[in-house]
């Protein structure tokens, strides 16, 4: 038998026939284990595990594609950040995971003695620092940094309300209430909780991080950058500062910065980028702020079966409450794809800025967003379909002169406790109808009760118009849940198809 394989791929190659030989198996990577009870001299292993993450990365511990850094449960303090510089594969990232026994937290921070704060004058406090303070964060909220702009600090006379001041190694803060720090938890961060540096294909799964500038940032060009599963919270700048290839999935935003410019995810590189399944709550600036420019064909970027909810006023130096958008599309990425979200801005939080074209704006649901869709000016060619808005308190679209063209239909509109209003070229209506005419707009969508569930996922109860009157749209095959579009005999309205079932 073997002879005759060998005469026959013999015989194969002489009339000009390729052979492919069977592809190797990948080799099986190492697994090494980190926890608090374990020491850097150790080998890695379960039974002798590392003490801190820094010794997984070290040189002459390097993980490799396909290996894997097993953390048990427990606080580890990396400071001033945990640098990471290793290579993964595409097809063989290098993963950072939980092991699964409890939370892991990971945070550059230190908590200040309570005992040694001095009172300055008025509601301003005083403490000495041993190690530098770009982050500092009362109970679980960043305080705001001086800055040129916006919050000009330059001497302790000019704290304002929720802010800190560093002069040589003297630490000044002027909490939001007025107390004294000393009945509270007050940390100090230097820098980020992760840096990444020239590293490729990484995956961080079912990591806490916690009370540094930003969750997780790059220093020099890094790509292919997984976080699954994880907890990013108490930050005082970003949550994550994305690279090329950049997903972010099944996570959770939770108390994220404190002015308009600090999102939960900054996206100056949008090429691959992929936002779905997360949970953002009180962020201060965007959500999402995507504005790197992409030049087609794709991959572009995908933003899908989120939820944003808790809005969170931004800190100007001025008095009044101020909501940024939860999404800010600037980039020119062609074909950025928005859908299956579900957007609750609680009357305060505006949910999708359109700064540039050709956004597919679909399938979402917005309940409470003073103003669901916003086009800037130089915005063209975008489709917003098959979405449902309800109580959108100063226009569900703004929609100035200029911003054409666009395409809006099988769109559902509903304001049972504020008065309806739409803004097509720059004119706002009362009336569904004149908005109708007037935009040439919208000849499938309509204005109805879209009888949504009540609690936070805004499903579609029994009877809803939103059911079955929608269009079969390209890349949207199933809701936020995972079922199949359309379960009737067409699609949904909104982030959700109606199951009896289920709903």
């Amino acid at each position: 038998m073997r002879t005759k394989m060998l005469i026959a791929v013999a015989v194969l190659s002489l009339i000009g026939l390729t052979v492919n030989p069977v592809p190797p198996a990948r080799a099986a990577g190492i697994i090494r284990y980190v926890a608090p009870n374990g020491d850097d001299a150790n080998p890695g292993t379960a039974a002798q595990p590392w003490k801190t993450l820094r010794a997984a990365v070290q040189k002459s511990r390097r993980p490799g594609p396909g290996d894997t850094v097993l953390i048990k449960a427990g606080t580890y303090v990396e400071s001033p950040s945990w640098w990471i510089h290793v290579h993964g594969a595409a097809d063989n990232p290098i993963t950072f995971k939980a092991y699964g026994d409890g939370e892991v937290r990971i945070t550059p921070s230190t908590v200040l003695p309570a005992d040694g704060w001095v009172h300055v004058k008025d509601a301003i406090y005083k403490t000495e620092l041993r190690a530098p303070a770009t982050a500092v964060f009362h109970n679980e909220f960043p305080l705001v940094k001086p800055g040129r702009e916006k919050h000009p600090i330059e001497a302790v006379e000019d704290l304002c309300p929720g802010s800190f001041f560093v002069s040589d190694k003297t630490l000044y803060v002027r909490l939001v209430d007025g107390s004294n720090p000393e009945d509270s938890v007050i940390r100090t961060a230097p820098s980020h909780v992760i840096v990444v540096d020239k590293s490729e294909h990484l995956i961080f799964e079912g990591l806490t991080l916690e009370y540094g500038f930003v969750g997780l940032k790059e220093s020099r060009p890094s790509a292919g950058i997984t976080l699954r599963n994880c907890t990013l919270r108490s930050l005082a700048s970003h949550g994550v500062f994305t690279v090329p290839e950049t997903v972010i999935e099944d996570c959770r935003f939770q108390k994220i910065g404190y002015a308009q410019t600090q999102c939960a995810v900054n996206s100056p590189w949008s090429k691959g980028l992929i936002v779905r399944h997360n949970v953002f709550e009180e962020v201060a600036g965007h959500a999402v702020r995507q504005y790197g420019d992409v030049e087609p064909p794709p991959p572009g970027v995908e933003i899908y079966g989120n939820v944003f909810r808790r809005p969170r006023p931004y800190v100007d130096g001025r008095s009044r409450d101020q909501y940024m958008a939860d999404l800010s599309l600037w980039g020119r990425s062609q074909k950025t794809r928005v859908y299956n979200n579900v957007f609750h801005g609680e009357g305060k939080r505006p949910a999708i800025i359109l700064s540039r074209s050709g956004n597919r704006v679909w399938n979402n649901t917005f309940v409470g967003c003073p103003t669901a869709l916003t086009f800037d000016a130089q915005s063209r060619e975008n489709w917003v379909q098959n979405n449902i808005f309800v109580n959108c308190a100063r226009s569900f679209l703004a929609w100035p002169a200029g911003a054409t063209p666009q395409t809006l239909d099988h769109n559902l509109y509903f304001s049972p406790t504020d008065t309806p209003r739409w803004e097509s070229a720059g004119v706002t209506y009362a009336s569904f109808g004149e908005y109708q005419k007037a935009s040439g707009q919208e000849r499938n969508s309509r204005y109805a009760d879209p009888r949504l569930a009540n609690g936070a996922e805004a499903r579609l109860q029994p009877g809803s118009p939103a059911i079955d009157t929608g269009v079969a749209l390209e890349d949207v095959t199933v809701d936020r849940d995972g079922t199949a579009r359309p379960e009737g005999t067409a699609y949904d309205l909104g982030a959700y198809e109606f199951r009896p079932s289920r709903n």
